[in-house]
């Protein structure tokens, strides 16, 4: 007989698929009844539990889209840029992105995206995140407030975790929906770097000529 208590207190988050409940010992029945609204535990996604109750944290829940999504997958958006140490605005969803061939799709809270560049994860507590660039784009063009979204692209920026060039780069190299803001934003913000960067590149008039 599985020992439930140490199960539970061995789970990160308290976050766990059934199969692997099942591998575990645990009864489709035992998992049934304790999933029960007067249950100790509850179903957070489709195949996955949260071994409590209450109302799931955050983090509980981005580990059940982890678990929900399987292998390959890669937390993006806001979730990954405070997952990065970036302090932005978090909206109700989460976002992961999958390999296009892959056929989950989205549930609940969770916003699930089909990519054929699947970014190459950064491993952060446990958690698969997309690269900050990647993360700021794929926030960026869900992001329907121009105040918000001018701030979404300031904020990595800002804590020197990517450069105005890299979002560039990324807004090109990725989906077209949902851009024309970005954009049109990243062009702004990028004068004034090309403004700066000319001053220095250009030499002074009159330097060199002898004149006092």
């Amino acid at each position: 007989m599985t020992d439930l208590v140490e199960l539970v207190r061995s789970v990160p988050d308290g976050v766990i698929r059934t199969v692997e409940l099942r591998a575990a010992g645990v009864s489709n029945y035992a998992v049934s009844a304790r999933c029960r609204p007067s249950g100790p535990w509850q179903r957070v996604l489709p195949g996955v539990v949260l071994m409590s109750t209450g109302t799931p944290t955050r983090r509980q829940r981005l580990r059940a889209a982890v678990a929900y999504a399987g292998a390959g997958c890669v937390l993006s958006g806001a979730d990954a840029l405070r997952g990065h140490g970036i302090d932005v605005p978090l909206g109700p969803d989460v976002l992961v992105l999958l390999p296009a061939e892959r056929r989950a799709v989205s549930r609940s809270y969770l916003t699930v995206e089909r990519t054929t560049r699947p970014p190459e994860p950064v491993w952060r507590d446990g958690l698969p995140l997309a690269p900050v660039a990647r993360a700021t784009i794929d926030a960026a063009r869900r992001e329907r407030d121009r105040g918000r979204l001018h701030a979404l692209l300031r904020a990595p920026v800002e804590a020197g975790a990517c450069g105005i060039d890299e979002l560039a780069a990324e807004l090109a190299a990725g989906s077209q929906r949902g851009t024309a803001a970005p954009r049109a934003l990243l062009a702004e913000l990028w004068l004034p770097v090309l403004v700066r960067q000319l001053a220095l590149d250009v030499p002074h008039v009159g330097a060199g000529t002898g004149r006092a």
